[in-house]
């Protein structure tokens, strides 16, 4: 912990000016208050809550890092694949991207049967599942603790990628 500055010091940090506010004038200032709002700021937070603040993050994060690690993905649908590479098709990364994240409901099902499945994959590691099912989607991440999410994404997203698929 630093010393509290000699007044002069402070003076002219605070602007240096014998005309400035009484209520502000370095002179008038304790140097144990100095000190401990120089505690109270400079010291770190438990290491405890920087922890848990960590856990609380890692599941949600965990649970789409596939989305920016895709390369191709395998799309299902009537019984035919395609394969796509991430950027041969404008704007399927991003359709994708918004549909996942619309899976906000662990451990639920859709409601309707699922009418197209893609495979996201990074080289031939198979990273995450999305599944469509009527309006709703489910979330499959692979390889981490999070399971699988349900969700229902914006009508004209899921619309769009529908429609990219039947192409």
């Amino acid at each position: 912990m630093a010393p509290a500055a000699p007044p002069a010091t402070r003076e002219a940090a605070s602007g240096g000016t014998s005309g400035s506010s009484p209520a502000l004038s370095a002179p008038q200032r304790s140097p144990s208050a100095d000190a401990a709002s120089g505690m109270l700021r400079s010291a770190p937070a438990p290491r405890a809550a920087v922890m848990a603040g960590k856990a609380a993050a890692s599941p949600a994060e965990g649970a789409f890092s596939a989305l920016d690690q895709w390369t191709s993905l395998n799309a299902t649908r009537a019984g035919q694949s395609v394969r796509h590479a991430r950027g041969d098709t404008e704007g399927l990364a991003a359709l994708v991207n918004t549909l996942a994240r619309s899976a906000t409901a662990p451990g639920a099902e859709p409601a309707a049967p699922v009418e197209a499945r893609l495979e996201l994959y990074r080289g031939g590691a198979l990273l995450a599942v999305l599944e469509i099912a009527g309006d709703q989607v489910r979330w499959t991440p692979q390889g981490t603790a999070a399971g699988a999410s349900v969700g229902t994404p914006p009508a004209q997203a899921l619309a769009e990628l529908k429609a990219l698929l039947a192409r």
